[in-house]
């Protein structure tokens, strides 16, 4: 118990004022699969794992604004999925910020794609650290219920009962088109990557 105990209060306080950097690294979802933080703590993962080529299961979540949400339903719009694992971490309001920036700066190119955050934090507080950044424009999304998501795209961290860092990417009828799971917390997924998959499928 106390190793979790520290290992969480790294996961909250670590590199506060670092710049957290962009990776390409991939790894896996799922079962038998494990997350570090910091390269010596290490978490698994549970739940099924997503990969290219699935449909995303109809998972019920909730929007920060209290509004259902079923990642199944259809929409004119490619769907990208920016996984954050906690909005109280540096490492998710780095994730969180450089995401709102981009779409924002680019939102002519962007035409035809949606962006959601999802985390495993409760809607209130994604909506304190909505207001807190003001962040505006991008979707957030609560799993923190019956984590629903994270056991149904297998990035459900296990001792946590949050959300591995990563992005997931959906075509107009929910099929998985690109995923990225990076193996290490404290790096972030290429969000570029993920827009450029995105726009082959619009």
């Amino acid at each position: 118990m106390k190793k979790i105990t520290l290992v969480v209060s790294l996961l909250f306080s670590t590199g506060a004022f670092a710049q957290f950097s962009t990776t390409d690294t991939n790894a896996d979802f799922g079962e038998h699969q494990v997350v570090t933080l910091e390269k010596t703590n290490k978490f698994k993962l549970s739940g099924e794992a997503i990969k290219v080529g699935d449909y995303m299961p109809s998972i019920q979540l909730v929007t920060s604004e209290l509004k259902p949400f079923d990642t199944s339903s259809e929409t004119s719009a490619v769907k990208i999925y920016s996984v954050l694992t906690s909005v109280d971490t540096p490492v998710c309001v780095q994730q969180a910020i450089d995401l709102d920036k981009y779409v924002s700066k680019n939102k002519t190119d962007l035409e035809g794609i949606e962006f959601f955050a999802i985390s495993a934090d409760t809607p209130f507080a994604q909506q304190r650290f909505l207001k807190e950044k003001g962040l505006q424009g991008i979707t957030y999304l609560s799993d923190s219920s019956k984590h629903q998501f994270g056991l149904n795209t297998g990035s459900q961290i296990d001792e946590l009962g949050l959300l591995t860092r990563s992005i997931i990417v959906t075509d107009k009828s929910n099929k998985v088109v690109y995923t990225q799971r990076v193996p290490e917390l404290t790096t972030i997924p290429n969000l570029k990557e993920a827009v450029k998959a995105a726009k082959k499928y619009l």
